[in-house]
């Protein structure tokens, strides 16, 4: 068979890696034999692999008009290996290999293929072997060893031909080893996905690529064991699974990580997005309920996500971020379940999420913005972003009446980041009027707040609008704050890192978040509008306010009243030198056009 050779300036190479050694194969030949005996064209040196444990075919691919590698499980005889060979996680006999597909040889053996450039390698270099150093920092620096630069143009990283000469591990039987296979669903096991993390991590620390790890958990499974029988709880398990393996792309790893948990592996992430499109598809998929003996099962699940190298440096640390917001999670939606409205049924839940998706894809959704206004520069400081339901039926919906809804369903990500866009943009859009700048304030709930993928949502927002940082501003109520103090500050800290605003809302309320104000990196303190209210009424409502303000200006943080609509709650505001006022007396909240006149206005009719 005539085969189209591939470009000269390119080579396809296999990374073989166990304990002991890393070697680099440059193919050149039509067909190699893998496994542990001595005859093979490489030789495996691990006793859980076969005698012939692999092979690997030159074929070509007519529908690409190129050559490549095909794996087979076992010999071309119709042998099999002991312990198959997993690609991408995937079990199989056969597979046609991609540019960075991740090999397993069912034990701790793995390998990676890649296609690279060959034009810096002399040909005196390939398939030379030199010894392992434990320095690896040292390896690569070593002039001596030669590098092959991979010839994706837009990473630029190099692997070194490197490896060691092991003793022959003999001709013996092979060593069984079942572990790394999940028998029920038949994905990977712990096991077996901790070698593909440790594989994806070495390869993104070279390529300069992000990893992400998602655990997922499915809650109160026991229930479905108990109610229909292990054997049908089995089904469900496999119908997971298919649907998990739906929602990921060629090259991610769905593992089953423990009895009712799940884990993926996506090892190329190039953008924060694309990461939230996965979790997003994952999370409707996982939704709509599975038909058991003819019965409707909805299952409710939690997810944990952790990227490298953003959460960690090596695969212990990235898989140990994951467990904590998973359980984090677990706490947060079995504590937040109860305070759920018991009449409300699944099914109109589910109907209330459906007809949101609606609105906000029909765009019935909208923003009225409110302005923030110094009383000593009569001048505006501030719009703080107030979405509303443009409803066809019912005409303007405030979101007191849907907002607590969507905080209920899978909506409320999308949600956020729609609400964070359109704030930003239109803030954005002022600047290029050359009106003056404001900032534009937008209030994060308590499942905003604590979603893992919340820092590095509004970090994309930032870059995509090209809003700078410190004209937004994100308010986080006191009880948000103290529901765990310490992932709290934690996120408070990595939002002050991308330059935001950041202001404590409804303060006063229950006056707890006093003791934690000084640790926390707020530039702001909003009262609510229940200490405003009735502080003219009497000399003790008016002395707590002053209390109120002289604590946060103790702390050199901006203090703004909200909810003022009298003149006397002006005048007792001013007496008590808060300068920063938003509330009716001076604007309900606008639509954009009359915003945008507001802002012209400057509004000084008011003081």
């Amino acid at each position: 068979m005539n085969y189209q050779k591939q470009s000269p300036n390119s080579r396809y190479v296999l990374v073989l890696e166990d304990s002991h050694s890393r070697r680099t194969i440059s193919l050149e030949e039509s067909k190699y034999y893998l496994g542990r005996h001595s005859s093979n064209s490489l030789v495996i040196h691990s006793r859980q692999v076969s005698r012939r444990h692999a092979t690997l075919i030159r074929k070509f691919n007519r529908k690409t008009n190129q050559e490549s590698f095909w794996i087979l499980d076992g010999d071309l005889d119709g042998n099999k290996s002991q312990n198959g060979i997993f690609i991408n996680g995937q079990k199989c006999l056969v597979h046609e290999l991609k540019d960075g597909d991740l090999i397993n040889f069912g034990c701790e053996v793995n390998a990676s293929y890649h296609l690279v450039s060959s034009a810096t390698i002399s040909e005196s270099f390939i398939n030379q072997e030199s010894s392992l150093s434990n320095d690896k920092t040292a390896a690569k620096q070593n002039p001596n060893l030669p590098q092959l630069s991979l010839s994706d143009p837009q990473q630029q990283s190099t692997f070194i031909l490197e490896g060691s000469q092991l003793k022959n591990s003999g001709n013996d039987d092979t060593f069984q080893e079942q572990s790394y296979l999940d028998p029920v669903t038949e994905l990977p096991n712990r096991i077996l996905f901790n070698e593909y993390v440790s594989i994806a991590i070495t390869n993104a620390q070279r390529h300069q690529n992000c990893v992400a790890i998602l655990l997922i958990d499915i809650e109160h499974f026991s229930q479905v064991n108990d109610a229909l029988g292990y054997t049908m709880g089995d089904h469900v398990l496999v119908a997971i699974t298919q649907r998990l393996k739906n929602c990921l792309r060629t090259g991610d790893i769905v593992a089953r990580w423990g009895g009712d948990e799940f884990a993926i592996l996506v090892p190329h992430i190039k953008e924060v997005e694309n990461l939230y499109k996965i979790t997003q598809r994952i999370i409707k998929e996982l939704k709509y309920p599975f038909d058991v003996q003819k019965q409707s099962q909805s299952l409710t699940t939690n997810l944990g996500v952790a990227l490298y190298p953003k959460d960690g440096k090596d695969p212990k640390e990235i898989l140990t971020y994951a467990e904590t917001q998973l359980n984090y999670n677990k706490q947060l939606g079995a504590e937040n379940l109860s305070s759920k409205n018991s009449s409300l049924s699944s099914p109109e839940l589910s109907q209330i999420e459906d007809r949101l998706y609606q609105a906000l894809m029909q765009k019935e959704l909208i923003l009225y913005y409110q302005p923030q206004l110094n009383i000593i520069t009569e001048k505006v400081e501030g719009m703080e972003a107030l979405i509303r339901w443009n409803h066809p039926k019912y005409g303007l919906i405030s979101p007191q009446q849907f907002l607590p809804w969507a905080d209920k369903t899978e909506l409320i990500l999308p949600l956020t980041r729609w609400i964070l866009e359109t704030a930003c943009q239109q803030n954005k859009d002022w600047q290029t009027q050359k009106l003056p700048s404001v900032l534009i304030s937008v209030n994060l709930s308590l499942y905003q707040f604590y979603h893992p993928q919340l820092v590095d949502l509004i970090d994309t927002i930032l870059t995509t609008t090209e809003l700078t940082p410190h004209c937004l501003e994100l308010d986080i109520t006191e009880s948000s704050i103290l529901k765990d103090t310490k992932l709290a500050y934690q996120t408070l800290t990595d939002l002050k890192k991308l330059g935001v605003s950041l202001c404590l809302d409804d303060f006063g309320i229950g006056y707890t978040a006093v003791s934690h104000l000084h640790q926390m990196p707020f530039n702001k303190i909003k009262l609510d509008v229940s200490v405003i209210k009735n502080i003219s009424e009497n000399s003790e409502n008016t002395a707590l306010v002053s209390a109120l303000i002289a604590l946060g200006k103790s702390f050199k943080m901006r203090v703004v009243a909200e909810g003022v609509e009298t003149r006397q709650q002006l005048d007792a505001l001013h007496n008590l030198h808060c300068e920063a006022m938003q509330g009716y007396r001076f604007s309900h909240p606008l639509p954009v056009k009359e915003a945008t006149e507001f802002l012209i206005s400057h509004a000084p009719k008011f003081f």
